[in-house]
Parts: C-alpha cells; structure tokens; sequence
C-alpha cells in the first residue's frame, strides 16, 4: 500500500511503470468534469473508473482483496474513510470472482485512510482495503480508480 499526495506520484514510477498513465490523465484535465463511467487510456494495462456515491458505513464489514490488478483510488471531490486490514489473518466472506478480480474478505483492521482531494492511495494485489466509509459525517464523493494490470 502507498498513500501521498498526488503531486509525488511519478515517485513510484520506477516501481510501477503504469503510474505514467496514470499521471498523463491526471495532467491532461481530463478528470476535471468527467462524468460517472468507465475510460481507457492509451496504456492496455491501465484503465479507470468514475463513481459517485454517498458515503454509508461507520465501519468496513468487508474488505475487498484483488488478485490481479493493483487500485490507485483518487478522490475528485468529498472525503471518505477507507480501512485497510492485515493480509493475515483474513476469512474469505465472498469467494475470488475472476471477472471482477475480486473477494470479498473479513479481518484485523491495520489502519484507516483519511482521503480528501489531492491524495492518492495504492493498494496491491492481497491488500484487504474497504472504501466507502464515513469520515466523521455521511459526504457525496466523486472518485476514480484507476486499474493497473499486474
């Protein structure tokens, strides 16, 4: 998991060569009046999704763990909680569903996230996160993930 500011992204590129992809929609304003949907970019690993939703939860039931693509969650306007649990131990809720590359999993909460604009959050293939929480009051949140291909 990496959580920063937006602006240090290019800091993980070496690691994560996708992140340029990433950085290019960011710059190109391409964000800035997006509407809810899903885009590609010119990189085939890399695509993003664009949601709104009003935040519900107090606390994460489940964690959501990817087999295949790594999240860079941004938040566009709101602000959202997102708890992160150990990866050990984990107690699978909703078995790996290849076409969502996802599962669904119950376990010990490690840390929590405070998104806001202007910060980035990278979770990792076997990285139990949950998005979608409050922060203090229920919020409308606009978001985009951006999906990159392990």
């Amino acid at each position: 998991m990496i959580i920063d500011f937006i602006a240090n992204i290019l800091r993980y590129e070496k690691t994560l060569p996708q992140l340029r992809a990433v950085y290019q929609v960011i710059q190109s304003g391409a964000l800035e009046n997006v509407e809810v949907g899903q885009y590609k970019t010119d990189n085939p690993k890399v695509r993003y999704n664009v949601f709104t939703y009003d935040t519900e939860k107090d606390a994460a039931d489940m964690y959501e763990i990817h087999e295949r693509e790594i999240d860079v969650q941004i938040l566009l306007e709101g602000q959202e909680r997102m708890d992160i649990a150990w990866a050990s131990p984990i107690d699978i809720v909703v078995p790996y569903d290849s076409s969502k590359d996802a599962a669904f999993v119950t376990g010990k909460l490690c840390t929590s996230y405070h998104a806001a604009p202007g910060k980035v959050a990278i979770f990792f293939p076997g990285e139990p996160h949950a998005p979608n929480l409050k922060d203090g009051t229920p919020n409308t949140v606009k978001k985009v993930v951006f999906k990159l291909l392990s």
